[in-house]
């Protein structure tokens, strides 16, 4: 098992593993965070390894160097096999937003799809995966934690993207025969169609 953080589309792996990578591993405890990140940005390295006998005990370590942000969101599908995207800031991206006081990961999925998008049938089929996203905001390093569900749409509605959020456009968009949305996207969202492919193979 590991932890994927990603930061500019590169990533800090939290691992237990040392086979898991022979180049760019540090031990977890003896390394800076912030110039691991710098690293990164400075870099040309993708990725960096951060080892740690005991994960649980290094994530929750980890996650006391930021101020920790949960949202959700989800990969919506429908009866033509076509997923639910949204473009925004020049990218392709999946609906998703911060979780609110009293809410569960799952409500806070579909109300965040729904105001996104505008569409108003939909629901869960399971849980897919957190992914994790470090970025700055107000000088503030902020961890953000997302839940990810898959979920269907139950009847055709109009899609209306939620432009005060800076959604330009929302789409059906068929990835198995055209994936320049996913060319055009983060790395983290590459990351849940391949667990969902993943998950597709198995069935």
């Amino acid at each position: 098992m590991s932890y994927k953080i990603y930061i500019f589309n590169k990533a800090i792996i939290l691992t237990d593993n040392l086979n898991e990578s022979s180049k760019n591993i540090y031990a977890f405890n003896s390394v800076n965070l912030d110039k691991i990140i710098n690293k990164l940005q400075t870099n040309i390295f993708s990725e960096i390894y951060l080892y740690h006998p005991h994960l649980d005990e290094a994530w929750q370590i980890f996650k006391t160097h930021f101020d920790v942000i949960e949202a959700a969101g989800g990969i919506v599908e429908n009866d033509e096999h076509k997923y639910l995207f949204i473009f925004r800031n020049g990218k392709w991206d999946l609906p998703k937003g911060k979780m609110e006081p009293g809410e569960n990961p799952s409500e806070t999925a579909i109300r965040e799809v729904k105001e996104e998008c505008g569409i108003q049938n939909i629901n869960i089929d399971h849980f897919l995966l957190d992914t994790y996203h470090l970025f700055n905001d107000n000088n503030k390093k902020r961890l953000k934690i997302t839940h990810w569900f898959k979920m269907n749409e139950l009847e055709k509605s109009n899609l209306v993207p939620q432009t005060e959020e800076g959604i330009e456009r929302v789409e059906w968009i068929d990835i198995n025969n055209n994936d320049f949305a996913l060319e055009n996207s983060y790395e983290n969202i590459k990351l849940l169609f391949s667990d969902l492919n993943k998950l597709n193979n198995l069935k």
